[in-house]
């Protein structure tokens, strides 16, 4: 998108060439020092980090969820605050719900450019994600990065490993082998981490499970192709409403039919009792042959 089509522009970055300074000031609403929006445009998330990189100035460097947001990542709540990364020169602060953090550790190779904007590189950003706590919402993150990007994993622990004294770097050690890109909602890889958490063995993601004829009779979040369960996390925005219901236990009805054990968790239930989700499905797998003990003693 070329700068003249971005609904910003401002008297020390001017996007719209024909804007003069003092027409901006006059007619247009300040959302940071030197930079306006004309009445009536819409903001996108993406509009609100070029609006506050542009207050920032030369040098400033989109980070943390903001950068995930520029890179593609879809669910990242940034919180209503833009994050940005300048030099060690001034103070970090937060004003106007821009969030400035000062430092020196930012290598050149770690630095991309989005639409215009520099930003953190998809490891970067990732190593500064995945330090955060708490642990299932920055894996949440970790996740919906990876399916945005080319983060390369490998190259991750190595980022991971030259950096063994940073604050939070163990939570990211251990969270780096659970992301999985496949994971298409932060409910799902909270619900992957508290099973994991719970002993569980890892669980695949998103199982197809075929009718008769090859046709698609439904696609598991989670669950295990051995044993033939599979978990479902039931977002409050599609299953609440009569004909969600219906849907769900027709789905359910033609994988039982096929030999599966279907399992829906949802976040009234796993918030207060992860205990009890952990039991339900540990139980589903020991009646179809699982047995932890073993589990354990299988190389890897």
């Amino acid at each position: 998108m070329a700068f003249g089509e971005h609904p910003l522009w401002g008297t020390a970055h001017i996007i719209r060439a024909d804007a003069h300074a003092h027409d901006v000031r006059r007619d247009c609403h300040r959302l940071h020092r030197g930079v306006y929006i004309e009445p009536g445009t819409d903001l996108s998330p993406v509009d609100v980090i070029r609006a506050a990189a542009m207050r920032a100035g030369p040098g400033a460097i989109v980070a943390g969820t903001s950068a995930a947001v520029l890179h593609g990542a879809k669910f990242v709540d940034t919180g209503g605050e833009v994050e940005l990364i300048r030099d060690l020169s001034g103070h970090g602060r937060t004003r106007n719900d821009v969030h400035i953090v000062r430092t020196d550790g930012l290598e050149p190779e770690m630095i991309d450019v989005v639409d215009g904007i520099a930003v953190t590189s998809p490891i970067r950003t990732a190593y500064d994600l995945g330090r955060r706590t708490p642990a299932w919402m920055a894996l949440g993150r970790l996740d919906a990065l990876a399916a945005a990007t080319d983060l390369h994993l490998g190259q991750l622990w190595s980022y991971v490993r030259d950096h063994p004294r940073t604050k939070g770097i163990r939570q990211m050690r251990e969270l780096v082998p659970l992301i999985d890109p496949f994971a298409e909602s932060p409910g799902e890889s909270w619900l992957r981490w508290v099973m994991i958490q719970g002993k569980l063995p890892k669980p695949e993601t998103q199982i197809e499970v075929l009718g008769p004829r090859g046709e698609l009779l439904a696609r598991f979040d989670l669950g295990y192709r051995r044993y033939k369960v599979g978990i479902d996390y039931d977002g409050v925005e599609f299953h609440t409403s009569p004909a969600d219901r219906a849907h769900d236990r027709r789905r359910d009805l033609a994988v039982r039919n096929r030999g599966w054990e279907p399992i829906r968790v949802d976040s009234a239930t796993l918030s207060p009792h992860p205990d009890a989700v952990i039991r339900t499905i540990t139980d589903a797998l020991v009646i179809r042959g699982y047995r932890p003990s073993e589990e354990k003693r299988r190389p890897n």
